[in-house]
């Protein structure tokens, strides 16, 4: 298949993007380069840098298209989302709607869409089943709406016009690819621990809330490959997935695993957000039994091979 790979630029599609040339499939990367600036790199695969938001480019690139994994969204931690709301919101949807249209008109088949753990913001069942977004209230933040919005977006079409969906919700990816930047919590929590654990070396730890916020952390590649593999198989078709390793642990207990020196690391609050969401673990039951999916690393050991791949590109 000739497969366009939105966001393709982004650190999961970095992961993604091997495992379908790996399973013969031709990709278009599309991206505006929004969160850090043009990226120079070696790409194996055909590449266009352009604007989504744009609906006369997205008509020019969907021509000859097969299939779409959409990526593409303005992504940050929990800063970004009150720091950015009108651009996530307003941006991340119209992009999507874009895609939908030009697939409509082009008759492409099937959409794989790249949600997010942020739709369950309000929910209250713990572990979180695929089912529970529908019984919950809507998320707080914009960014967790504009997902909840895409997914919603992908059923309609699927409903009134016959495209194809998968839904995927991964929970708090560990990736090495992401930067912290200077304000704290624009990047996602990892980026910034990295950045002030074991390179400016702090002590206190600034955090944001009490730092007893539960997470999933999961590594890139697993959410990767379940997203490579299976989101052109026609057992995905109209299904929604979690994908994450639903060990939990407080951002406190993160600290602490990436934290060596041999003073007692203390933490200080410098910033704390009344919708950060407390406790956020998945029931990943669905992808394990129709999918075969299976997390191959804990956190410790995800942060520790994070923290290597860091080391040894410095």
């Amino acid at each position: 298949m000739r497969i366009l790979v939105t966001g393709s630029e982004g650190s999961l599609m970095q992961f993604v993007i091997p495992h379908l040339l790996k399973q013969g499939h031709k990709v278009l990367g599309v991206d505006n380069f929004a969160r850090y600036g043009v990226i120079e790199r070696e790409r194996d695969y055909d590449f266009i840098r352009g604007d989504l938001t744009d609906k006369d480019f997205v008509d020019k690139i969907m021509e000859g298209v097969d299939g779409v994994i959409q990526a593409a969204a303005l992504i940050y931690g929990v800063g970004g989302f009150h720091k950015y709301p009108a651009d996530i919101l307003s941006k991340d949807v119209v992009l999507h709607q874009n895609i939908l249209w030009a697939m409509k008109k082009y008759g492409v088949e099937k959409i794989a869409y790249i949600s997010s753990s942020m739709v369950y913001e309000r929910c209250q069942e713990h572990p979180s089943k695929e089912e529970h977004v529908m019984e919950s209230l809507i998320p707080s933040t914009d960014y967790g709406l504009s997902k909840l919005v895409g997914e919603r977006l992908c059923m309609a079409f699927h409903e009134q016009y016959g495209i194809k969906y998968v839904i995927w919700r991964p929970f708090n990816i560990i990736t090495p690819l992401e930067a912290a930047e200077k304000e704290q919590g624009i990047s996602h929590v990892f980026a910034d621990f990295i950045n002030n654990i074991l390179i400016k070396k702090l002590n206190p730890l600034p955090i944001i809330g009490s730092g007893e916020q539960v997470r999933c952390f999961t590594w890139i590649d697993d959410v990767a490959k379940l997203i490579g593999e299976f989101s052109f198989d026609d057992k995905t078709d109209n299904r929604e997935y979690n994908i994450g390793n639903p060990e939990p642990i407080t951002m406190k207990e993160l600290a602490l695993i990436m934290y060596d020196g041999e003073e007692t690391l203390e933490f200080e609050t410098v910033r704390e957000y009344s919708d950060d969401v407390m406790i956020r673990i998945p029931d990943v039951s669905r992808a394990i039994e129709e999918l075969g999916f299976e997390p191959t690393l804990k956190a410790k050991e995800s942060i520790e091979k994070c923290i290597a791949h860091i080391r040894n590109t410095e």
